[in-house]
């Protein structure tokens, strides 16, 4: 059979790119087009290249830079995008049309929606584009939430102050504060009154003002404001150290959900940063089926069509499910390669199957629940390390030196098979206040069962040593 052509809309975020290209590869031709250049690093930009049967980028950038160098890792593009939406979408259509491909897809957040325009407008099967709108923003995402069949909350449309005081009164407390167009957790807070929740909105609004986004990116208003949803990980889990709420991802297949894999969660970072993923989930049964099917109304209440999902949903008392949000694309970290490594599935290949053929002989009717092994992945942030640091009075500067793992904190047969850390004499802010940008390491490990790998994630989180570079060495560095 010949191959079918696919084009990627290349960009930071979702499943990585040392599996996505690779894997795509091969089955198909992979053309892959950039819209922000800037928004590459130099080891996503040479897998791009070494994969794909053409590299096109955006010639209105390429115009105003004579020599871009790109960096070795980026959380958030730190860029302007000035494109309208309809500009990007016409954009993707022009380079669809010049390679003649059978679909378009992308590990991006931000370019969902362009993209689902483009796929609309051409006759190829995407996510649709009113669905994606309401799957990028949040208000329209609860609002559809709600309409669904899952946990219905208060939510409130914010733009100014007025209107976050307003609907306080509304929503009441705790609540939570969310911009509408970002992801990870960028921005968002509990509003719980222990701090003045005006002033702490004013500074939010501020600080998010550090944060560029595409001006592709359209939503109807900056903020959500909405209840908290309470979690009570005890109700659903028979062990320790793990979260109070899970992932799910799934395949939308002309409008019905298809699930895929659930994946544990170790314990957030104050206010909401993600730490570790461990598959597959140690949920029982009931569990499962209740998680699987609050993603389905979600997602299928979000009318997408075509497409990958990434649902999140909180684990509540008496094991009632709330949705906190879904998005329809692939996850970031290293999720979707944690789902090869666990069942045995190529999740990156099987959605383009089905974007190309409308259908796959490999597509899951049910929940993956027959692992091969367990995987887990965790990301070490400064705050897991507060009991170890010492400042002195105002000094909020610090120089990383090294992460020690020590190998007695692997328990069983657990492995790692991948490590990553900071560069010795990268500086730390201890008051960062977009710290989720900012992992100091990252650890991917193996095991033959998710107890081992549970424990062990939790020994590397609770009991790894940072290593800072000492003050008089600092110094003299300076």
């Amino acid at each position: 059979m010949e191959k079918k052509k696919v084009l990627v809309i290349a960009d930071l975020g979702g499943c990585p790119p040392h599996m996505f290209y690779k894997s795509l590869a091969e089955k198909f031709y992979v053309y892959s087009y950039v819209p922000r250049p800037f928004a590459l690093t130099v080891g996503h930009s040479q897998l791009m290249e070494q994969y794909s049967v053409a590299v096109l980028k955006d010639t209105d950038f390429l115009q105003t830079v004579e020599d871009y160098e790109h960096p070795t890792s980026i959380y958030w593009a730190d860029g302007e995008f000035t494109k309208s939406e309809r500009q990007v979408a016409d954009d993707i259509k022009r380079v669809a049309r010049l390679f003649e491909v059978d679909a378009i897809t992308t590990n991006n957040e931000l370019f969902v929606v362009p993209m689902a325009i483009a796929c609309e407008e051409l006759g190829l099967r995407g996510a649709g584009s009113e669905a994606a709108k309401r799957s990028r923003d949040k208000n329209l995402m609860r609002e559809s939430f709600n309409a669904s069949g899952v946990a219905a909350i208060k939510s409130r449309r914010v733009t100014t102050l007025a209107d976050f005081e307003a609907g306080l009164q509304e929503v009441g407390l705790p609540a939570i504060l969310k911009p509408s167009y970002l992801a990870s957790s960028i921005g968002v807070r509990k509003i719980d009154g222990s701090v003045d929740p005006s002033q702490l909105f004013l500074e939010v609004q501020e600080q998010l003002k550090n944060i560029p986004v595409p001006d592709s990116v359209t939503f109807e208003a900056p903020f959500i404001l909405e209840t908290f949803l309470e979690g009570k990980g005890d109700d659903w889990y028979d062990t320790d150290g793990l979260g109070d709420y899970v992932s799910i991802e799934g395949l939308m297949v002309d409008g019905t959900y298809y699930p895929l894999a659930i994946t544990d969660k170790g314990g957030l970072i104050p206010p909401f940063i993600e730490t570790t993923q461990i598959m597959p989930t140690s949920l029982d049964a009931e569990a499962r089926a209740i998680i699987v099917d609050t993603a389905r109304k979600a997602c299928e209440g979000l009318g997408l069509q075509w497409c990958a999902t990434h649902t999140e949903i909180k684990l509540m008392k008496n094991r009632q499910a709330g949705v906190i949000e879904s998005a329809a694309r692939f996850p970031g970290w290293n999720v979707i390669p944690q789902i090869k490594t666990t069942f045995g599935v190529d999740a990156p290949q099987l959605l383009v199957e089905l974007l190309c053929n409308g259908q796959s002989d490999l597509l899951p009717n049910t929940l993956l629940e027959e692992p091969i092994r367990s995987s887990g992945n965790v990301h070490l942030f400064l705050s897991d390390f507060r009991d170890q640091l010492e400042v002195d009075g105002d000094e909020t500067v610090l120089l990383f030196d090294s992460i020690e793992i020590p190998e007695e904190l692997l328990v069983g047969d657990t492995q790692i098979t991948s490590f990553s850390s900071l560069g010795k004499g990268t500086e730390l802010n201890v008051n960062d206040f977009f710290e989720v940008l900012h992992s100091v390491a990252a650890v991917d490990l193996i095991s033959s069962n998710a107890e081992d790998m549970r424990r062990s994630l939790l020994n590397i989180r609770t009991r790894s040593v940072l290593k800072l570079t000492p003050k008089k060495e600092k110094e003299a560095q300076r």
